[in-house]
């Protein structure tokens, strides 16, 4: 698999970054429920889930964590709120974009511990 250094990551248009940010997100949440057991699969784990990758979920996060980014993901979380060609349907979704633009620039410059900071704070607050 291929990746980037983070300056070569954070040259890339911002909808490639959401779009992988996206994958990722869908992916850590889903394995979080997995790995702790609590949830029955099926639909309720589901509904957990997309709680937490919903644009109103995102939203919050992004409103408990702004401290806890730094200047580069800051920059990166505005330009993706900001993106010419983004669907402008709510402010959440915009945020929320942001957020999985963060998220893809981590991932695909091999940020993973920064990552892994990322979602121990985005689901602390929600559990």
């Amino acid at each position: 698999m291929d990746f980037l250094d983070p300056q070569e990551a954070s040259l890339l248009p911002i909808q490639h970054l959401a779009w992988i940010g996206d994958a990722v997100y869908e992916l850590y949440s889903r394995q979080r429920l997995v790995v702790a057991g609590e949830t029955p699969p099926g639909k309720q784990v589901h509904r957990i889930s997309a709680g937490f990758t919903s644009a109103e979920g995102q939203a919050e996060a992004v409103a408990r964590l702004e401290e806890f980014f730094s200047q580069e993901e800051s920059d990166l979380l505005r330009r993706g709120r900001n993106a010419k060609g983004l669907p402008r349907s709510s402010t959440e979704y915009c945020q929320a974009t942001g957020l999985e633009v963060v998220v893809g620039w981590l991932w695909l410059s091999k940020q993973y511990s920064r990552l892994d900071q990322l979602f121990q704070m985005i689901f602390s607050g929600r559990e």
